[in-house]
């Protein structure tokens, strides 16, 4: 056992070194929140001290769990966290779980104060044939929206990207509408989870960081709609596109041209839908770019 051998040895440096390296094997975790209050749709950056921080470990979030890149001795984890867009307002527990050198396990617990977004409420009264969709139409909506849930859920060990995120546009326009709350015919529709861009159809559209293209296809609501994996859970997405400009499964630089602005899918003009997802929550694009400048 280490303290024993600091017992019985000869030398007090030997025996000091020892003792000390026995303590720090049981550091247990900590975990620190910055910010620790963060709106619906935003994100927060959690970093995990001490020495159980290393090896294999696990990181909830309420009831998700985000998936941690590995580490070694001694190394600070850094992972990012996002607070879906309807996340209900209060305290969102995180938890990081590890074991010890020794084999006993070791956690850490902190709390996020989700903050209400306010949101604005938006009320449209539309032709009944704009949103009385035939069968057909339905199935199509359907397995769109499997296959984009499922690339949600696909996390890809490792980062694409490297440095601040960037606006996909140049010069850079200001977007708006994240978290727009819509109630169409008197029906409340799901809130709005990205920003528009209001640009002229051609317009060409930058990939925001360094990535490998997930998705190009042509969706009903998104028409032609471009997704980004820039690894460890994170991607952004560029719908309404007048054309490609990429492939998928290749990689793009950032501030690369991936597209071109349109009006294709559900949309009354050209403009540009930018979305960001993280472990599969809906994030305000606004906050992807003031997390990562700072």
């Amino acid at each position: 056992m280490w303290y024993a051998r600091a017992f019985f040895c000869w030398s007090a440096l030997p025996c000091l070194f020892l003792a000390v390296g026995a303590f720090a094997e049981d550091e247990p975790p900590t975990l620190h929140l910055a910010p620790d209050r963060v709106k619906q749709g935003g994100m927060a950056v959690v970093r995990i001290a001490g020495a159980a921080a290393a090896g294999m470990a696990r990181l909830r979030v309420g009831g998700r769990e985000i998936p941690l890149a590995s580490s070694t001795t001694g190394e600070t984890r850094v992972a990012w966290i996002g607070v879906d867009l309807e996340q209900p307002p209060g305290p969102l527990e995180v938890v990081f779980e590890s074991t010890m050198r020794a084999g006993r396990p070791a956690s850490a617990r902190a709390a996020l104060l989700v903050l209400d977004g306010a949101y604005p409420v938006q009320r449209l009264s539309v032709p009944r044939s704009f949103t009385d969709l035939d069968a057909p139409t339905l199935e199509r909506i359907a397995r769109e929206k499997t296959v984009l849930d499922r690339l949600w859920e696909t996390v890809t060990p490792g980062r694409f990207w490297n440095g601040p995120f960037r606006a996909p546009l140049e010069p850079p326009a200001r977007g708006s509408g994240f978290g727009l709350k819509r109630i169409i015919n008197g029906e409340p529709r799901a809130p709005h989870t990205g920003i528009d861009f209001s640009v002229p159809s051609g317009t060409p559209v930058l990939a925001s960081n360094a990535a490998l293209v997930a998705l190009a296809e042509d969706h009903f609501f998104g028409g032609k709609s471009l997704v980004l994996d820039h690894g460890e859970g994170l991607y952004t997405m560029y719908f309404h596109l007048r054309e490609w400009l990429v492939r998928p499964g290749q990689r793009v630089a950032g501030g690369e041209p991936i597209g071109r602005v349109g009006r294709t899918g559900r949309a009354t003009g050209p403009h540009l839908h930018w979305g960001v997802r993280l472990h599969r929550a809906r994030i305000d694009p606004d906050d992807l770019l003031r997390l990562t400048a700072e």
